[in-house]
């Protein structure tokens, strides 16, 4: 039994080397209060490894976006890529009164596609550009932590863009929330961090993911 497993390990290692996949993760516990990481890029905006309470042991950290500027603020991480991905992240967002942020995720450059919620409209949106090209209904909860999933596939000569959204309370969902099949080359640049503090609030990051093809 033994040899059975070690067996099919070794198969599992040896096909993630023949078709180049590789893993980029960052959860930030391991880095200084107030700095920034340095394999990112900040874009626009401040950016900080903040943690809920300094002086508890144990208590988890997590990227923090400034309130100002009032701008689209971004950073991009992990290595540039140009081939299938997926980009994941926890993202927790605060609402005042009647004013909401906006925030998400994207591949392949800061040109490339986004996730990204949008409470004030209450959709989730895939968008490319800078331009909205698909979006469906969507119920954000203000104060939790939401998981993000933007995928990108190769679909024959083109590319299935799809992308999920879940609460820390639930489990990951099998299926799509949202899909778009993208005509020729998605394009090619690294992973990014997204935010608009609408709400004049901080938005927070955790625990980035990116799997990828080499």
């Amino acid at each position: 039994m033994k040899n059975l497993i070690l067996t099919l390990l070794l198969l599992l290692i040896n096909c993630s080397f023949l078709f180049g996949q590789e893993k980029y993760s960052n959860d930030f516990e391991s880095l200084e209060i107030d700095s920034f990481p340095k394999e990112m890029m900040e874009i626009d905006g401040i950016f900080k490894v903040k943690t809920s309470d300094s002086k508890k042991v144990g208590n988890r950290r997590y990227l923090e976006m400034s309130a100002e500027p009032l701008t689209e603020n971004a950073v991009i991480f992990g290595p540039s890529v140009k081939k299938s991905a997926t980009a994941q992240a926890k993202i927790k967002g605060f609402r005042k009164r009647r004013s909401y942020p906006r925030f998400g995720i994207g591949l392949h450059g800061i040109s490339g596609y986004r996730l990204r919620v949008v409470p004030s409209k209450k959709v989730i949106e895939l968008v490319k550009n800078e331009e909205p090209v698909k979006s469906v209904p969507y119920k954000w909860t203000p104060d939790q932590w939401v998981n993000l999933r933007l995928k990108i596939e190769q679909d024959g000569s083109n590319w299935k863009i799809s992308g999920s959204a879940w609460t820390d309370d639930i489990k990951a969902p099998k299926n799509d929330l949202i899909t778009h099949l993208h005509e020729g080359s998605p394009g090619q640049g690294k992973a990014s961090l997204w935010g608009t503090a609408y709400s004049g609030k901080v938005i927070q990051f955790d625990n980035l993911i990116l799997e990828y093809t080499k």
